[in-house]
């Protein structure tokens, strides 16, 4: 073969390949591109948990790391697997709601069908900076650590573990935001922190309390703290939320002569395991009116309705004076009815329950009969549990009622379901099944600018 004939190959080669890059160039045009389309929807939406060093099995930051993606990340848009947001959206709004729009998964559906097109490095925006893994993207004002670091055994179960720690500070510290973030992700099941007070004389020893005679004092003798009723559980961790952020003049309060009880509850992994949990307090600044409230029992009392029997629930909580779920039942329900007896204002809801949990309706039933649906979660996912913001708080007045409606599915075609063929009892292991619907609430009444005034004026 001639040196002519060679080259006369070498440039037809080149020039279909050519042809082929262009062809391929043109069919992007007006297609969506990484640079200036996905991008901003993955760091406002994902690379929160899908960057390195977070819970995210892929990182999705940069075009190397999300290219090979592209179909996975399709379909989960898709399908609204992700970004995990479990609430039906024909029923209210949330602020927090991180679920894309038809728009958004429009968009990403025609870039992975495209090709996947990277585009111009000018059209990408900054990655977001985050900040050392907080969810509140800022640094807190305060960091508390667990007393100890502890160590968890390789296997078999662990109950619930209490440690105790000093507030430090020496006036009552408002906040608006707080976390509470665990130091190891992979066998922290559910942690919570919590104010108590605690006898006076007691020594806390590494993190554990004691009399004045060295005797283990235990958490059975203490009571609950906090200055406004229902205030005494500051925040809990659970898979898909451990951050609580107040609105308005609503803030937390940690009395300077309160105690924190650290309660937290670990799966073991196969292998030993270590954690030391993290505390984060976000300082409120300026005017505070009320202070919130995570309990249920703030709104009045409560019963229960299981097939067509009602049940006053008892100071136990969490489904614990509830009939066991029967085994093979794909729809075994509970009615919660809760009288509301102050004014009060809803600033969100959360379900919380196990593997067999399927559904939860809030509904929320003024004086004058009229029914709103506060949320409608159809596919609770125990992986992801939402604190579900209001948009817009909800005035309730007293003499309206909750009603939470839920399902249970202790099934085979419940694919999380360890054994469909046992009955469910009441416990805080996974395999045991928890009922525990919460509201976050303030109530009108406990307004802290006129308490602090009448106070004043009494003095």
């Amino acid at each position: 073969m001639t040196f002519a004939k060679t080259f006369g190959i070498l440039a037809a080669a080149v020039a279909l390949l050519t042809a082929g890059m262009a062809s391929a160039e043109s069919a992007a045009e007006g297609m969506p591109t990484f640079s200036k389309d996905v991008a901003p929807i993955l760091f406002d939406n994902c690379v929160v948990c899908h960057r390195p060093g977070e819970v995210a099995p892929m990182s999705l930051v940069s075009y190397q790391d999300a290219r090979p993606w592209s179909r996975a990340i399709k379909e989960k848009v898709v399908t609204r697997e992700m970004p995990p947001w479990h609430a039906d959206r024909r029923f209210g709004d949330f602020i927090n709601d991180r679920s894309l729009s038809q728009e958004e998964i429009d968009t990403i559906v025609a870039w992975a069908d495209g090709g996947a097109v990277k585009g111009n490095d000018a059209d990408l925006p900054p990655v977001p900076e985050f900040s050392n893994g907080w969810a509140a993207n800022v640094d807190p004002d305060y960091v508390l650590e667990m007393p100890v670091e502890y160590q968890i055994k390789a296997d078999g179960e662990i109950e619930y573990l209490n440690w105790y720690s000093a507030i430090p500070f020496e006036e009552d510290f408002f906040f608006d935001a707080i976390e509470m973030r665990p130091g190891n992700r992979s066998t922290v099941h559910h942690s919570g922190a919590f104010l108590v007070n605690l006898p006076q004389e007691t020594k806390i020893v590494e993190g554990h309390l004691y009399n004045a005679d060295g005797s283990p004092l235990t958490n059975k003798d203490l009571e609950g703290a906090g200055v406004t009723p229902g205030t005494s559980k500051l925040v809990s961790y659970v898979p898909g939320r451990g951050y609580e952020g107040y609105r308005g003049s609503v803030a937390k309060r940690l009395p300077a002569n309160a105690f924190i009880e650290w309660v937290i509850h670990y799966n073991t992994t196969g292998r030993p395991e270590t954690d030391r949990s993290l505390l984060g307090f976000w300082e409120k600044k300026g005017l505070i009116t009320h202070e919130v409230s995570n309990s249920l029992g703030a709104l009045g009392p409560s019963s229960y309705i299981v097939n067509d029997l009602e049940l006053q629930r008892s100071d136990r909580g969490s489904g614990r004076d509830l009939p066991v779920i029967p085994p093979f039942e794909p729809d075994w329900g509970v009615t919660s009815v809760t009288a509301v007896t102050n004014d009060v204002t809803i600033l969100g809801v959360t379900p919380h329950f196990h593997l067999r949990g399927k559904a939860m309706t809030y509904v929320l039933t003024y004086p004058d009969g009229d029914d709103e649906v506060l949320l409608h979660v159809p596919n609770y996912d125990f992986n992801w549990q939402h604190y579900y913001d209001l948009q817009e708080p909800k005035k309730v007045p007293a003499g309206s009622k909750l009603t939470i409606v839920t399902t249970f599915d202790n099934s085979l075609r419940n694919r999380y379901n360890p054994a469909p063929d046992k009955e469910v009892y009441w416990g805080e292991q996974s395999w045991d099944e928890m009922y525990n619907p919460q509201v976050r609430i303030t109530v009108d009444k406990y307004d802290l600018t006129k308490m602090n005034r009448d106070k004043t004026e009494e003095n």
